[in-house]
């Protein structure tokens, strides 16, 4: 009986060992913050198609060229992308696949209204455009699109009547600012603090997919320490596409 128990305890403890790696380096994350918002592509000039809450797992599938952003994949079926420095995991980034290509699982987000019993739907997103319907508490909808400062969502009820709400009374299942603007005005990344487009010696890089500060200091003759102090950066290896660095 020994024996046999000897066995056992050997066979368990050598399929333990083969299989503790394969784990350990799987290609998954949890949520590192509060509200992570699920992305149609990697960037914040994409809508949202969730909202996930601090601690949730997900598995990593994809990565943009720069690695800042991670397509992710959901047990319900959703995906979409991620700010990887919301994520916490164990495996290295860099070794997912490349494929900015793709695009998250159509999915659009609902809402409904709840802080109206009588809630205006107009035209356009202005206080003064038409009123196209009259919509009750607890209406249900479709969450289209924004404003450029998020005031207004453009919403679609089940009848297939679109038009804009003030945001201040309904509740969706993501936030009205993580979806696409819809009037007309463009995502454009905020300046760095400290940017001036006053002559004075201070010049500004646009980064692109490939950029390091290392290059962007070879570029311009600085040190990369002197833009990162100039930008207020603490990592000196994450930098994103499409920021603007400050150049002393």
């Amino acid at each position: 009986m020994t024996k046999r128990l000897l066995i056992l305890t050997l066979m368990f403890t050598l399929l333990f060992t083969l299989a503790a790696p394969a784990f350990a380096q799987g290609a998954v994350a949890s949520v590192a913050t509060g509200n992570l918002n699920v992305r149609s592509g990697p960037g914040l000039q994409y809508g949202a198609v969730a909202t996930l809450p601090y601690g949730f797992g997900v598995q990593l599938v994809a990565r943009n060229d720069a690695a800042n952003w991670v397509y992710i994949s959901l047990t319900n079926g959703v995906t979409g992308w991620v700010n990887i420095n919301y994520l916490y995991t164990n495996y290295r980034i860099y070794d997912l696949p490349v494929g900015e290509e793709l695009v998250a699982a159509p999915l659009t987000p609902t809402g409904s209204v709840t802080r109206a019993f009588n809630l205006n739907m107009r035209t356009n997103p202005d206080p003064n455009a038409a009123i196209v319907r009259v919509i009750n508490l607890s209406q249900s909808f479709e969450l289209l699109g924004r404003n450029f400062d998020a005031s207004w969502a453009q919403i679609r009820l089940p009848d297939g009547t679109t038009g804009w709400v003030e945001s201040r009374f309904v509740n969706t299942g993501v936030p009205v600012r993580s979806v696409s603007p819809s009037d007309g005005s463009v995502y454009a990344p905020p300046p760095p603090t400290g940017y001036t487009n006053q002559p004075g010696g201070t010049r500004t890089h646009l980064v692109v997919s490939g950029d390091t500060l290392a290059k962007i200091a070879q570029r311009y003759g600085v040190s990369m320490y002197a833009i990162a102090r100039a930008n207020n950066i603490s990592n000196l290896n994450l930098i994103y596409r499409g920021q603007y660095l400050v150049i002393p």
